[in-house]
């Protein structure tokens, strides 16, 4: 039966059928093949895959990051960036990235963040010089942080998976998000050396200032999701929903948000969380199949006499995810592989948050990787751009991504530190 689960699903992929209906109807198929396990079964295990008070954090935090793009905070985050770190070489770029950085902590949402910031910053790169293929690919890598830096509605799924802290998830983020931010102003700089591009002057330290006082709502809507879950004051739930009321009082009283606008936020945000949701439903089914199936322990089995080193094991997962999330939607390769991965987490003796941030990483690597690449297809049709000029452009994002992957093995204090310093 393992064999026709897993057939069935890479057919059905190879057809071309989305990823969520694949694992759907493969788990399907192989439930009303072996009458050992009731179709009742099917319906059981989707209601019970989204019947969890955690997984409501996914559209309050969709819907948090709908409202303050809306209200035009995006704008006033690139101008705030802009006066911070555009006077240095590759300046422009640079905003790019740490525009990035600071709305990975508003939405959580990859796909949003990419569309605003390439919407906005590509024409603006293409007129200093850059490569419209470049510019592109720069901001595919910066809207893949958005899983990485907390808020992420990635780790709400891992959280609802694995049994495992959504706080002490968000706090191990941090650091690699930020290392993976510092690793494309690296890129962008030798970019920008190389190609000449112009240094803007300049501005003074009280333009950061006046600029910091238009960006500071948007900044304090990560201090009311991060600081109310470590507090203990709030669950990851409430604090979306603390975010959507604090985005909903700023957009009607700096009058950037009406009732058209709202039900528009509304309406996105319902859209944007039914692939996650529907994807988690079948998902958990086809996890249970292969969990009937033991075939979790086939794998741990082959992993075990492949090596005893816990380092090459987790390159091995490593790679496995990175090859998964080139052509499965992240959510849906981590609903499907971690569940077979997380026994290992015992036989290897792993940290679960260790494990759980490599996992992450990884899958929103290949999630920007060709021949996918989601995050590709968004810029380049937000701005007109040939997609193959965007996968030119992308490897050397994809290297510096790679490279803080690698450090998150080799040293997992990067990631437990600062949950651990918190407890």
């Amino acid at each position: 039966m393992i064999a026709l689960l897993l057939i069935s699903f890479l057919v059905l992929l190879f057809i071309g059928m989305p990823v969520a209906y694949a694992m759907a109807c493969a788990a399907g198929l192989a439930i009303v093949a072996d009458p050992s396990l009731p179709s009742l079964v099917i319906g059981q295990k989707m209601f019970t895959a989204m019947d969890s008070f955690s997984l409501m954090a996914i559209p309050f935090f969709m819907l948090a990051g709908s409202i303050m793009n809306e209200t035009g905070i995006t704008k006033k985050i690139v101008d705030f960036a802009r006066s911070f770190v555009g006077h240095l070489t590759g300046g422009l770029g640079h905003t790019a990235i740490v525009t990035g950085v600071l709305m990975a902590g508003i939405s959580g949402s990859a796909n949003a963040d990419a569309s605003a910031i390439a919407s906005m910053l590509v024409p603006a790169l293409k007129e200093e010089g850059y490569d419209d293929g470049y510019a592109c690919a720069m901001i595919s890598g910066c809207g893949a942080l958005g899983p990485v830096i907390p808020p992420s509605i990635m780790m709400v799924i891992y959280s609802g998976v694995i049994s495992i802290s959504i706080s002490a998830l968000f706090l191990a983020g941090v650091i690699p998000g930020l290392l993976i931010g510092g690793g494309y102003m690296a890129v962008n700089f030798l970019y920008a050396r190389k190609n000449h591009i112009p240094r803007q002057k300049f501005m003074g330290f009280r333009n950061i200032l006046r600029s910091l006082g238009g960006a500071i709502w948007a900044l304090i809507m990560p201090a009311i999701i991060i600081g109310g879950i470590l507090s203990g004051v709030v669950t990851a739930t409430e604090s979306g929903v603390l975010a959507v009321a604090y985005g909903v009082l700023y957009g009607f009283l700096s009058k950037n948000l009406d009732g058209k606008k709202l039900k528009k936020c509304l309406l996105e945000s319902v859209q944007a969380t039914t692939n996650p949701m529907m994807i988690m439903a079948f998902a958990a089914l086809f996890g249970y199949a292969v969990t009937y199936y033991n075939f979790a322990k086939v794998i741990a089995d082959c992993m075990i006499g492949f090596t005893s080193s816990g380092i090459v094991a987790l390159l091995v997962i490593s790679v496995i995810l990175f090859i998964a999330g080139m052509f499965i939607d992240s959510n849906a390769a981590l609903l499907m592989l971690v569940p077979i991965f997380s026994p290992l987490i015992a036989l290897f003796g792993f940290h679960p948050i260790h494990f759980a941030m490599v996992c992450i990483l990884t899958l929103v690597m290949g999630g920007m990787s060709p021949p996918v690449g989601l995050l590709m297809y968004i810029t380049a049709s937000c701005t007109n751009t040939p997609l193959e000029k965007v996968v030119r452009h992308i490897w050397p994002f994809l290297a510096a991504n790679y490279v803080i992957v690698l450090a998150v093995i080799l040293f997992p204090a990067l990631v437990t530190w600062l949950p651990g310093l918190a407890g």
